[in-house]
């Protein structure tokens, strides 16, 4: 499988491969928003709860979902004006945590029974459906394929490799789990960095005797692990994929979470995080109990002064206050950038050995060195677009950017739907290597949420007048 496009710059950083244990605070914080839908609390205050009892729920189509609690302990609703609300749960002394689900039961239940123990265990939304755009229905959805993608290329999401390593008897019990939630003569594909590697030939041995899986090599470029981009990537590779075939994904931590549930009845309660960038002195990757503040992964980890803390990768992420933030339940990264106020002084004239660049433009093109000065700074002006055609290159969607940034700056909605706004991925690459520093992406979203808004209305004005006929 080939990407179109793509870019992985070099930044200083990495977390390293060993994953450490974060100890469980005496509070921790549950979000009640996952994933755009907002739960509602099913505890009350000063409750206690046990190790995966539900803590909040949702209905949606086809049936609920879960947050499960990822401790034992006395919980707190805080209510916030216009917000969701948040519970909070005073931790009991921490022990090794234990199945709440019968698991001789789970090796012989059914496929609905199995969507409703991962739906209620708080698993479910770690799939993802291009039937819906997003988690799949609770119905007898049914894919043609499931990938398990063990690849995330954004700088510095937990990698699958670490993963595999920490929980690979798990993340097979949940690979062969999935066999049973596909369409018939369904495949699971999966997707690897290289085919004949030490993983892959491990990987070829524990599945053996399982006809439906497939492996893939895909190059560790960003936005390889992009949802909608793998489900292209596949139909490319394989004919017997047709554009209406129902395709899900899910990633190596997501897998994981199926084989626990599954396999030793224990439902989502902890995440393993990659802390890393240039502003860390020690980046790793970290086991964290879900809710615990974003301050108690840095007890051991010295960051420098006047960082911006970003939830996710360098390309996505969004800024987080450390004293006030926590751990989600689908966190997998925290990327500590180094926030520069202050214009550099004759930057230009540097050979930049310590910088990197889409264009040939500094020296690390020759020395393969990692971009340590990367940091908050726009490294240069805001001003028009030139037309430079560099975001085109780029495009892992084999879009035009500044084709749509000229059609959209001028209002023009409609000639940007027609060469393919609705195909963005917004995957932010053509923002990031932009030199006049334009929020390409930022522009190209809300587009996009006219265009559904516009359609919708236009639906609605068609359906009340046949009512009305």
């Amino acid at each position: 499988m080939k990407v179109w496009g793509s870019y992985l710059p070099r930044i200083a950083g990495k977390p390293s491969g060993v994953v450490e244990e974060v100890a469980v605070p005496e509070k921790l914080y549950i979000n009640l928003q996952r994933g755009g839908l907002i739960y509602a609390p099913v505890v009350k205050n000063g409750q206690d709860v046990k190790f995966g009892q539900a803590l909040a729920e949702v209905q949606v189509e086809g049936g609920k979902l879960s947050l499960p609690s990822p401790v034992s302990g006395k919980v707190f609703i805080k209510e916030k004006e216009d917000l969701p609300s948040i519970i909070i749960i005073e931790t009991d002394e921490p022990k090794a945590e234990e199945g709440v689900y019968d698991t001789s039961r789970l090796k012989h239940i059914s496929r609905e029974e199995i969507r409703s123990t991962l739906s209620s265990s708080g698993i479910w939304p770690f799939f993802w459906s291009s039937e819906t755009g997003g988690i799949p229905s609770l119905d007898d959805e049914r894919p043609r394929a499931i990938i398990v993608n063990f690849l995330l290329s954004e700088p510095f999401r937990a990698r699958g490799e670490v993963i595999l390593k920490r929980s690979w008897r798990i993340i097979m019990e949940g690979i062969k789990f999935l066999d049973r939630l596909l369409a018939d003569y369904g495949t699971i594909e999966i997707i690897l960095t290289a085919p004949h590697g030490p993983v892959a030939r491990t990987i070829y041995k524990d599945l053996a005797g399982f006809a439906c899986v497939n492996f893939h090599p895909v190059q560790p470029l960003y936005p390889v692990e992009n949802n909608m981009l793998l489900k292209r990537m596949l139909r490319k590779v394989s004919s017997s994929f047709k554009k209406e075939d129902n395709v899900w994904v899910i990633d190596a931590q997501g897998v994981e979470a199926v084989g626990a549930c599954l396999s030793g009845g224990i439902p989502l309660y902890q995440r393993v995080v990659a802390v890393g960038g240039p502003a860390l002195s020690d980046p790793k990757h970290l086991s964290v109990r879900i809710g615990t503040p974003v301050k108690d992964l840095l007890k051991d980890s010295k960051s420098g002064d006047g960082t911006c803390v970003l939830r996710g990768g360098l390309f996505l992420g969004n800024p987080v206050d450390p004293d006030r933030d926590y751990v989600n339940f689908d966190d997998d990264a925290f990327f500590f950038l180094p926030e520069v106020k202050k214009r550099e002084f004759l930057s230009f004239l540097r050979p930049g050995f310590n910088r990197t660049s889409y264009l040939p433009a500094f020296a690390t093109v020759v020395t393969r060195g990692d971009d340590t000065q990367v940091s908050t700074s726009l490294r240069g002006e805001i001003r028009p677009c030139v037309a430079c055609g560099l975001c085109e290159s780029i495009c892992p969607s084999g879009l035009l950017p500044q084709f749509l940034h000229r059609y959209l700056f001028n209002g023009d909605l409609d000639d940007a739907e027609k060469i393919g706004l609705n195909l963005c991925i917004g995957c932010n690459l053509c923002t990031y290597i932009c030199p006049s520093k334009i929020e390409l992406q930022k522009q190209f979203a809300l587009a996009k949420e006219e265009l559904k808004a516009e359609h919708e209305e236009a639906k609605a004005i068609l359906a009340r007048k046949n009512t009305h006929d």
